[in-house]
């Protein structure tokens, strides 16, 4: 038998569920909700703006994404915006837009994020203003290019203000290294005037060789070392190219089955506790934390050991 405490509880959701779809048809009645238009054009610059917060450029030159004309970014982020440009609508009007809504909501002068899109030929297709993100699913309240009305903007997989919602380290590409584990022919570590090459087997796909001491090691227990080797991300930017560089601590060259080489030197530790990486690929300067440094230095040791 069905318990008359449950079913009172069902009943309580239902009648709330028409309460809120009556009170959504009630607020938007006599309103036409704006349909955007789908992107039909290459997006090829995000414009980030903020009144408190540094301004964002990232624009799209010779099919490599770019931050304030500075920085290689990042296109996983690249891919969550543009995810979030082509399927972002707005669900529900919220106010006709006055002062009173606007502060209300975050989107006066000194808190709003605009969000300007443009297309290869410099035209604007998207203009998105964020506010205070709601408490109802995945929306954040916003505006649409000149439209005044403040609605809540959503059909998104995640809040759409987090995605836009970043400094400029964050939206900056910071992975050394990213190769797959079945395509690395040998990596070599050189450390304390050293050289340590764990090279695979020709004999058997399962196991590498030491080549310093002819030692072999299974694939199963180096796959930690070799992943975190070879799939390395910085923990941030070195910006100040004004400070001297420390010595070399190591150096990790990683040669692929197409015979390509990508090296990174791990240099000795700053004065404020972080070690600078660098890499043969990139001129910019990027900067591991200890905890980070500590983890790959274990993945060194249980190689070389």
């Amino acid at each position: 038998m069905i318990n008359k405490k449950y079913i009172t509880l069902i009943s309580i959701i239902i009648i709330l569920t028409i309460i809120l779809t009556i009170t959504i048809f009630l607020k938007n009645k006599g309103y036409s909700l704006p349909n955007l238009k789908a992107i039909n054009s290459n997006i090829t610059e995000i414009k980030i703006n903020r009144a408190d917060k540094e301004n964002i450029s990232i624009k799209l030159t010779d099919n490599k994404w770019t931050v304030n004309d500075k920085y290689n970014a990042d296109n996983s982020l690249i891919e969550s915006m543009t995810n979030v440009l082509y399927n972002i609508q707005p669900v529900e009007i919220v106010s006709r837009g006055d002062a009173e809504a606007l502060q209300k909501y975050k989107l006066s002068d000194d808190e709003i994020l605009t969000v300007t899109v443009l297309d290869n030929s410099s035209k604007e297709i998207r203009n998105i203003k964020f506010g205070m993100k709601s408490t109802i699913g995945n929306t954040v309240y916003g505006q649409i290019a000149n439209d005044k009305n403040i609605y809540l903007l959503g059909n998104t997989s995640s809040n759409p203000k987090d995605i836009f919602d970043k400094t400029e380290s964050d939206f900056i590409n910071k992975t050394i290294s990213s190769i797959r584990h079945d395509n690395i022919q040998k990596i070599t570590i050189e450390y304390n005037n050293n050289s340590y090459t764990l090279e695979k087997s020709k004999d058997d796909e399962n196991s590498w060789i030491k080549t310093w001491n002819n030692n072999s090691i299974s694939v199963n227990d180096a796959y930690s070392s070799v992943f975190a080797m070879a799939n390395l991300k910085a923990d941030g930017l070195i910006e100040d190219n004004n400070m001297a560089k420390n010595q070399s601590l190591y150096k990790i060259s990683i040669q692929t089955s197409e015979g390509s080489t990508l090296s990174y030197s791990i240099l000795n530790k700053m004065n404020d506790g972080k070690y600078e990486i660098t890499s043969d690929n990139d001129s910019n300067r990027y900067y591991l934390s200890d905890s980070a440094f500590n983890n790959l230095e274990e993945a060194i040791n249980k190689i070389t050991a």
